[in-house]
């Protein structure tokens, strides 16, 4: 490794950012194995044309029962891998109660899966944590566990130095593969997040789940405001805002602002617009669609019917009446409804009836923006990397993801896994609405250069509403066209480190 790809690392596990994603009890089937020939010492027992005979006399029932689970291809890319007995180690981060049940689920794995598989999975802690191990490793020279969560960015970060398998082989593959059906099942967004563009579509992670950017509205509220529900377009969002915050009268009640790039991201999107170029290799933030969000943003913040909030997240005050609306993730829901039932007890009335919607948009459907990490396969062995697979393919199985969807809270990946959720949005009605939104999902960058992006979009997005009075959309437009050239000067200084 380059010292120059080694100061990189270094520099990545500094500032590194958190993204806030706060993202059927039957195994699946594996491909049949080949029959398994009888040794050579017992074949040359009997003459060749007496076993032959033998063999076309016995029913194919049993000739089934005596073909050996899990055995090789004897066709494709992955003809002659033996994934049987493998241990395949996983950093993961998933803690508390969410690991307390997720434990018991993965256990089943190991006791039914057929090639004898067993999956070791190590809480390293939180994203950052990850990432920091997962450099540190690399800048050793060493491999890191045989399965890793991470995020887009981190995956076009992990392959500067060619550490993840690429998916396409495994999930193409004749044998071991996906049929035509079960990739349609997936979300298109979901399935293609991970396909890399700027490393020659290699497919370097895999979708275990997902989180949504919504808006969050006070429905109670709205009516008491004369508004029969919540807002389509921006501008039935801006009027609905604006009365909210003028029957407070003290610079909030309106829509609760945060400066974050994936807030940015959603109303671009919500404006038909995008944040990266057509071949996903850079950045257009100085587009006409993230002009018109961020223009929007800007007068409501200057006319006080939008306002910052304070700290940590934005449901306290929302849960309280300070905002008639609320941006941020799907995964956040159970925590909505804690503070709205908290707030109801101490003021002791009925609750608030709230709920979560689409970003107002222009577009003639809704473009959502999705989040959420994913699981890689890292370069080990062929055994090795193909047990991680099949343990993949299990763990994104309808039956056992919408298992993981009811502990974990996130959304499914795939189409088929909502019809086995009811338990899920009987526990919070709000995430039907999502599960509905879910078909118009559309992906962030999954760019190298995408975690110090993030940063510099939310110190524009502040940039902006700062601008004194007076200011144009030139401003705006000009701010916008600093990010784009800062963004796309980083990206190409770190592809630069490919081969280096």
């Amino acid at each position: 490794m380059s010292r120059k790809l080694f100061l990189l690392i270094a520099v990545f596990t500094v500032t590194a950012l958190i993204l806030v994603a706060c993202g059927g009890e039957e195994v699946a089937d594996e491909p049949a194995a080949p029959a398994v020939e009888a040794p050579a010492e017992e074949a040359a027992e009997e003459p060749a044309e007496e076993v032959a005979e033998e063999v076309a006399e016995e029913p194919a029932e049993e000739m089934a029962e005596e073909m050996e689970p899990c055995g090789p291809a004897s066709e494709g890319g992955l003809a002659g891998v033996d994934p049987r007995g493998q241990t395949i180690v996983w950093w993961h981060n998933h803690s508390g109660s969410r690991e307390e049940k997720m434990l018991p689920l993965l256990e089943k794995f190991n006791n039914t899966n057929e090639c004898g598989i067993t999956l070791d999975a190590q809480n390293q802690g939180g994203y950052d944590d990850i990432r920091d191990k997962v450099n540190n490793f690399m800048a050793a020279g060493d491999v890191p566990a045989a399965l890793l969560v991470g995020y887009q960015n981190d995956q076009a970060f992990y392959q500067l130095n060619e550490t993840l398998v690429d998916l396409n082989d495994y999930v193409d593959d004749s044998h071991w593969g996906l049929t035509d059906e079960e990739k349609a099942d997936f979300f298109p967004g979901f399935f293609s997040q991970s396909v890399h563009p700027a490393f020659g579509n290699q497919r370097l992670g895999f979708p275990p789940n997902r989180s949504m950017e919504v808006l969050y509205y006070n429905q109670t509220w709205l009516e008491e405001l004369g508004f029969d529900g919540p807002p389509t377009t921006p501008e039935e969002f801006r009027e609905m805002a604006c009365a909210g915050a003028e029957s407070k009268g003290d610079g909030t009640g309106g829509y609760i602002l945060r400066d974050d790039a994936s807030a940015v991201a959603a109303w671009t999107f919500a404006h038909g617009g995008d944040i990266q170029n057509e071949d996903g290799t850079g950045y257009v933030y100085d587009n006409d669609a993230t002009l018109a969000a961020m223009t929007l943003l800007k007068e409501m913040f200057d006319d006080g019917c939008a306002y910052f909030y304070t700290e940590g997240y934005p449901d306290p005050e929302f849960s309280a009446r300070g905002g008639i609306f609320s941006q941020g993730s799907t995964s956040g829901i159970p925590f909505y409804e804690g503070g709205i039932a908290t707030v109801a007890e101490e003021l002791g009335r009925d609750q608030d009836v709230w709920g979560i919607m689409a970003t107002p948009h222009t577009t003639p459907d809704p473009v959502q923006a999705i989040y959420g990490g994913d699981i890689m396969v890292t370069r080990t062995t062929d055994e090795q990397q193909l047990a991680s697979w099949i343990f993949l393919k299990w763990f994104t199985s309808p039956e056992i993801q919408a298992q993981w969807n009811e502990i974990s809270g996130y959304f499914p990946t795939r189409q088929s896994t909502i019809e086995l959720l009811d338990n899920y949005v009987a526990e919070f009605p709000q995430r039907g609405t999502g599960l509905d939104l879910l078909q118009y999902g559309y992906y962030e960058p999954q760019l190298i250069s995408y975690d110090q992006t993030r940063r510099q979009a939310s110190e524009v997005y502040n940039q902006i509403m700062q601008l004194e009075e007076g200011w144009t959309q030139e401003d705006i437009k000009g701010l916008l066209t600093g990010l784009t050239e800062f963004a796309n000067e980083l990206q190409e200084e770190l592809m630069a480190e490919i081969g280096g």
